[in-house]
């Protein structure tokens, strides 16, 4: 008699023999436990750091626009990206190989392990602003500890500098923006007043050419006063205007009074030159300092706060895969009864 396998008798058959699978996801459960058991233990370390930032200034603040090449539109824009790029910044080249070599001052041990070796040993774990917790993974619980000790500390004094350091782009940026309003108006007055020197002196030529008793009439008097008056906002001319020739003097008043205007406008605009020159200079070496400020800043926020939280030695606990080792465990025992089923169907098909 030939046996037909039917996928319901099968199925059936199963669901009335759900103690047999029991036992055999049980038993691989026991021997995944049993090889967690063996398993070689890791330590992790952790220690937490407080991480906290105001970004009243964070539609301003343009040295961490420039480092991110973007225009922050919003405050939380801004405070994702400075939680980002700390994250990063924390776990740069740089800050590993730093911690590195304060470990070999510290201890032969580590002048045989290399950046690499390091790297894999740390890592950060944080969500938002508040309690960041960095962590140091080893076989060897004291090493752990000393790495994380080094590489706290480290972590701490690079970021309060290179946040020092953004607090100097804000003074700068500040200095930058005064100096160059400062140009610009000293630029654009300084072409004011040599367009009024060619005009005076258009009029200087004019009145050299007058007969000695000739007198200006009113017309010509008034325009005088006023092309110099309108051109003197900020009244620093008023002694020169104070001494202007009355209505009716003759043209040799008018001839020394615009000497005397000729003269003034010639030290103003040597003035003008040389403070837009010092401005320029100014300028440029605000320019150079905001720039290597920025480039020490690593584009942090100046309002970023990096500081410790517990002065007690850090946190150690043991790690092994337990619960994975039961899960998989579990899942080859479900397996195994499922091949054997399959192989007893297959047997008796074949009958």
């Amino acid at each position: 008699m030939k046996y037909e396998l039917s996928l319901r008798d099968e199925i059936l058959g199963i669901s009335h023999r759900w103690p047999i699978i029991f036992s055999f996801c049980l038993i691989g459960v026991l021997i995944g436990w049993g090889v967690s058991l063996f398993w070689p233990t890791t330590y992790r370390i952790s220690k937490e750091i407080y991480v906290g930032i105001n970004p009243y200034q964070a539609l301003t603040d343009r040295n961490a626009s420039e480092h991110a090449s973007v225009q922050f539109n919003n405050p939380d824009d801004y405070k994702n990206w400075q939680m980002a790029n700390l994250n990063v910044l924390i776990q740069t080249d740089w800050m590993i190989d730093e911690t590195l070599s304060n470990l070999q001052i510290q201890d032969d041990y580590w002048k045989g392990a290399s950046r690499e070796d390091l790297a894999r040993m740390l890592k950060v774990n944080w969500r938002n602003a508040g309690k960041w917790r960095l962590v140091a993974e080893s076989d060897d619980p004291s090493r752990a500890a000393q790495v994380l000790t080094v590489w706290h500390d480290t972590v701490i004094k690079n970021v309060q500098n290179a946040v020092g350091e953004a607090q100097n782009t804000l003074a700068l940026d500040t200095q930058l923006q005064s100096f160059s309003s400062d140009r610009t108006r000293a630029i654009s007055r300084l072409a004011e007043l040599i367009q009024l020197r060619e005009t005076v002196a258009t009029h200087l030529k004019t009145a050299s050419s007058w007969p000695e008793d000739y007198q200006p009439g009113q017309d010509e008097h008034w325009e005088l006063w006023y092309l110099v008056a309108q051109a003197d906002p900020e009244k620093a001319w008023e002694p020169l205007l104070d001494v202007f020739p009355i209505d009716g003097s003759p043209a040799s008043s008018y001839i020394d009074w615009l000497n005397q205007t000729t003269f003034v406008l010639d030290q103003d605009i040597r003035t003008l030159e040389a403070q837009s020159k010092a401005l320029h200079v100014q300028i440029n070496e605000t320019s150079a300092r905001y720039k290597d400020a920025s480039n020490k800043s690593f584009g942090l926020s100046g309002n970023l706060q990096v500081e410790k939280i517990r002065r007690r030695p850090p946190e150690q606990y043991a790690v092994r895969p337990t619960s994975l080792l039961i899960l998989v465990g579990g899942i080859l025992g479900l397996l195994l009864w499922i091949i054997l089923g399959l192989g007893r169907a297959a047997f008796k098909a074949k009958q």
